[in-house]
């Protein structure tokens, strides 16, 4: 029989990205699990962000297997970001894993942004198809998306 060596791998993590994990207030949120995915430093424009897109969908997807929340916010306020579709993939990769098999008319797992003047125009030009308004789950304030993910959470779990 064949000896086949093993060799540990690291999961690769951009130097110049931070990841933090908060979950707000329980006693604020009736409860419920909102939990903050913070991210700072710089993404790389283009396809050269494509390892950093990665990382913030399995960042996220981590946090939510480790404190089973009820809503996501990603918090990109720290986040330099100016253009590259790969960032798409953290929400890609959310519904893949929590509305997978939903019964028709099953209201969506919440997930909310909040951005800065560092990423907030190219964001929301990312997102935002011509013509449209600005997304309801988009927020500049902290609080307010904390309020919304919790009405929305809401509907998710009375479903």
């Amino acid at each position: 029989m064949a000896h086949y060596p093993l060799t540990e791998r690291l999961l690769p993590e951009p130097t110049d990205l931070t990841c933090r994990y908060q979950i707000a207030d329980l006693a604020q949120t009736d409860q419920q699990i909102v939990l903050i995915v913070s991210f700072g430093g710089t993404y790389p424009d283009g396809s050269h962000g494509n390892a950093h897109a990665a990382y913030i969908a399995r960042s996220t997807l981590l946090g939510l297997h480790a404190f089973d929340a009820d809503c996501v916010i990603l918090d990109f306020r720290g986040l330099v970001y100016r253009w590259g579709n790969s960032l798409l993939r953290v929400f890609d990769d959310i519904a893949q894993y929590k509305d997978a098999g939903g019964e028709p008319g099953q209201p969506t797992f919440p997930v909310l942004v909040v951005t800065s003047e560092l990423c907030s125009a190219a964001f929301l030009s990312l997102v935002t198809p011509v013509g449209q308004s600005t997304p309801a789950w988009h927020f500049e304030d902290m609080d307010a998306a904390i309020q919304y993910g919790m009405q929305k959470a809401h509907e998710w779990l009375d479903f």
